[in-house]
């Protein structure tokens, strides 16, 4: 059973807790999990935002909940890896914390595809 977006909240909130208070048990799994939804959160929140002409995504593409717009990238394993990637090379549109999630999963992916690492360049980090 799929959990509700308040419950992926809430975990996510406590494994924020836990790595501040200095927990250094969380695995690798659990940190690439917190990226992910870091990078949800992020995408989401240009999601929420107008498109260039104005009209907001959810009328655009029809995802009008968060829960709506990862359900649809549930759908491929690569629609979360294509909308992060879609920002690329300069991020346009995107806040510096919702760009180093976004570029967070995309170095993420390219570790496990064993892609030699590069370097992104955010517009902010000069």
């Amino acid at each position: 059973m799929p959990l509700s977006n308040a419950e992926r909240q809430r975990r996510y909130r406590e494994k924020l807790k836990a790595r501040a208070a200095g927990a250094s048990n969380v695995s690798v799994v659990e940190q690439a999990r917190i990226a992910i939804e870091r990078a949800i959160q992020a995408l989401w929140a240009y999601h929420e935002r107008p498109g260039p002409s104005g009209i907001n995504w959810g009328q655009i593409d029809g995802c009008r909940t968060i829960d709506e717009y990862r359900s649809e990238l549930e759908r491929s394993p690569s629609n979360l890896l294509q909308a992060c990637r879609a920002f690329e090379p300069d991020f346009t549109g995107l806040t510096l914390p919702e760009a180093r999630a976004v570029v967070d999963v995309i170095e993420i992916a390219d570790a496990l595809r064993l892609a030699a690492p590069g370097r992104i360049v955010l517009p902010q980090d000069g």
